[in-house]
């Protein structure tokens, strides 16, 4: 959570711009970007995502994404960087190496039971796919619901408000496939 915030920081200082200038281009309130630069406060994925838009960068440079060599297209299982929402129940695993060239991200999320994306739906540039490896997912587009189990999938617009929880009593596992990468 502090090197996050630390990154953040470092990200937004480098390109001159004052914490008020970044709370209006995330409509997110500079007492929390405060919070989170500081390492008090872990930001949702949805926030995350709005700070790495405004300072033009990927949530793997906010995260600590390391790099490794590129001419390798395999990444090990140990080498799976994490990012994870405390108090959420949700962690999201990046299943790629990093590649400037890459058109789309593939992510592993666990969910614990009743663990979901935020307290309301988001929206964001791009599509995203998804395939249920384990438990039961919910996902909302709009005001329509969709009940995943495993084997099931679904492929949507990200620009379409949306928001997801895990409705087992059971950690729940999908394989989450965006696009533009983000990390």
């Amino acid at each position: 959570m502090k090197l996050i915030g630390i990154n953040i920081k470092s990200n937004r200082e480098s390109k001159s711009i004052t914490l008020r200038e970044l709370a209006k281009k995330t409509n997110v309130s500079a007492s929390l970007l405060s919070q989170v630069e500081n390492g008090k406060v872990s930001p949702s994925l949805a926030t995350l995502k709005k700070i790495a838009d405004a300072l033009d960068t990927t949530l793997g440079i906010l995260v600590g994404e390391e790099s490794k060599d590129e001419n390798d297209p395999v990444l090990r299982e140990s080498q799976r960087k994490v990012l994870s929402q405390e108090g959420k129940g949700v962690k999201m695993y990046v299943l790629t190496s990093k590649d400037c060239n890459k058109q789309m991200e593939p992510l592993l999320f666990e969910l614990q039971p009743k663990a979901s994306s935020g307290k309301k739906s988001y929206k964001h540039f791009g599509q995203e796919f998804v395939l249920v490896i384990k438990g039961t997912l919910e996902i909302t587009l709009n005001d329509n619901i969709y009940v995943l189990k495993k084997g099931d999938s679904i492929y949507f617009n990200s620009n379409v408000p949306h928001y997801f929880r895990n409705i087992d009593k059971k950690t729940t596992e999908a394989v989450w496939v965006v696009t533009p990468p983000t990390f």
